[in-house]
């Protein structure tokens, strides 16, 4: 059989477009000190849009919070100044906080911090004094529940200038990915709207999917993706075959 081969590839759907737009938005409130939050179920692609914007930035710092930080300012303190360029932190928390607001205020570059949620509300206070006394924009992504940690901190929530939240990826966004993806053909929009129905629009989901459907269609010798076979990779997907 011949090897499988799914390229990576980021599709620019209605998420990113949208995103796009919110990190212009943001950019009015530069120097202000401010909040965005990103945020979705899981599988919608918050991450790597995210991730895709600040690789393409000309300065922005991507962070996933760890949950070994959970009672450790100090090593997301310390992690924060190795972004910024420090290859050598400081070991106190006093001194990773000021080399970071001093990182900050010659350049208040957006910084991104993934899965915040998972770490004590406290931490939400320290972010709080270092956009407050550097102007540097924070932009919060997670699932649903980071609403309500970042709502529950009045101080934090009044100064969330933007919020976004992800959908579903779209049928047709669906077309694009397979063709950009794989080799794939699907034979009829109706074929999209099977993985849609399959995976509720997670991004996760359909490429689990598509996989089988390449196994499926290699073996048949094949390319062209009917509703028959894409209902077959779906139910094999489902069941982890």
């Amino acid at each position: 059989m011949q090897k499988i081969q799914f390229n990576p590839t980021f599709v620019n759907t209605h998420n990113v477009r949208r995103f796009a737009v919110m990190m212009s938005a943001l950019a009015l409130a530069k120097d202000e000190g401010c909040f965005a939050i990103v945020w979705s179920r899981a599988g919608r692609g918050k991450t790597r849009t995210c991730q895709e914007w600040h690789a393409k930035s000309s300065g922005s710092i991507y962070l996933r919070a760890l949950k070994i930080w959970h009672t450790s300012e100090l090593g997301f303190l310390q992690m924060l100044v190795r972004e910024l360029g420090e290859k050598f932190p400081p070991h106190r928390k006093v001194a990773c906080f000021s080399a970071i607001v001093d990182r900050l205020v010659d350049s208040p570059m957006p910084v991104f911090i993934d899965e915040l949620e998972k770490l004590p509300g406290y931490f939400l206070e320290i972010i709080r004094d270092l956009t407050d006394l550097t102007g540097a924009p924070f932009v919060l992504i997670g699932e649903e529940e980071i609403l309500n940690y970042m709502r529950r901190n009045r101080r934090v929530w009044s100064r969330t200038f933007q919020q976004l939240e992800f959908q579903p990826i779209a049928a047709g966004e669906i077309i694009s990915y397979t063709h950009e993806a794989t080799d794939l053909q699907l034979e009829s929009p109706k074929v999209a709207d099977i993985y849609f129905e399959a995976s509720g629009g997670d991004f996760r989901i359909i490429k689990r999917d598509l996989l089988e459907t390449m196994k499926l269609a290699y073996g048949k010798g094949t390319r062209t993706v009917d509703e028959k076979l894409a209902k077959m990779a779906v139910k094999a997907g489902w069941e982890g075959s």
